[in-house]
């Protein structure tokens, strides 16, 4: 009776210690990150971008609210209920149009001064931009 008291005693203690390593170890494990709001600002083409959302900086690197930066890209951004994950729809092109005329460019035409909105190429048309005679969008 007393050997298997010792024994019930012996495996208590293990359990014990095993139980306070493998907790201490899962706390060493786990990962603590510090959210910072960015202080410094971004720009997309030369004009600083705001949004309502905040960014964030995490360990150096920068996170961006991604739907208020699909809205600025002119990229779709939706929630995907079935799946449940982030569906992001790019258009094959971005174009840009600017404050002065009624023409839309690529992005990298050298005309562009100004950039007042980002569309996609049949968003211009229906809006009555027409193509840029310099960078020929097609």
């Amino acid at each position: 009776m007393k050997k298997k008291n010792k024994l019930h005693i012996k495996s208590l203690i293990a359990g014990i210690i095993i139980g306070v390593i493998l907790f201490s170890g899962a706390t060493v494990l786990a990962a603590n990150y510090q959210a910072l709001t960015a202080t410094f600002p971004i720009y997309i083409n030369g004009e600083e971008w705001q949004t309502d959302s905040p960014v964030v900086v995490i360990e150096g690197r920068t996170y961006l609210p991604l739907r208020a930066l699909g809205e600025a890209l002119s990229v779709d951004v939706k929630w995907n209920d079935k799946l449940f994950r982030v569906d992001i729809d790019k258009p094959e092109e971005i174009y840009v149009v600017t404050e002065q005329g009624n023409k839309y460019h690529r992005t990298n035409c050298p005309t562009i001064k100004l950039v007042k909105e980002y569309l996609t190429k049949d968003k211009a048309e229906n809006l009555g931009y027409e193509p840029c005679g310099l960078c020929q969008p097609k």
